[in-house]
């Protein structure tokens, strides 16, 4: 190895112009600094506008059942059932018995049966075909 030569590896020299990290830092602690400044303008601001619109503060709100909360009428009213009682009525009609016509005789009677009468092809006066 004595005939080898060794070699001095040199580092490159610095670029005199590049970035440092304290520039970096300082430019974000600037903006951080401004970012927070025009934070606190707009809160005083809106605290400012708030107290022009609202000079006696916020107001608590009215307890709730309550029979008026602001100016809206709450009362209880009842529940309109009269869909599920004609809707019930006509169930009643189709399942079961009743008059049509009583001086004539004419009865009414559950659909099912009469549905079993007509495809078994019974005649309208009660006797067989």
């Amino acid at each position: 190895m004595s005939g080898e030569s060794q070699r001095e590896w040199k580092t490159s020299e610095r670029d005199p112009d590049a970035t440092r990290g304290w520039q970096v830092g300082t430019v974000l602690l600037v903006t951080l600094l401004i970012f927070t400044a025009f934070v606190w303008v707009t809160w005083k601001q809106l605290l400012g506008r708030e107290r022009h619109l609202n000079p006696e503060g916020p107001s608590e709100p009215p307890e709730l059942k309550q029979p008026e909360i602001n100016l809206v009428d709450t009362a209880p009213f009842p529940l309109d059932t009269r869909a599920y009682e004609e809707t019930n009525a006509r169930q009643e009609r189709l399942h079961g018995y009743g008059w049509v016509d009583r001086d004539a005789g004419v009865v009414r009677m559950p659909i099912e049966w009469g549905i079993e009468r007509v495809v078994g092809g019974a005649r309208r006066d009660g006797g067989s075909p």
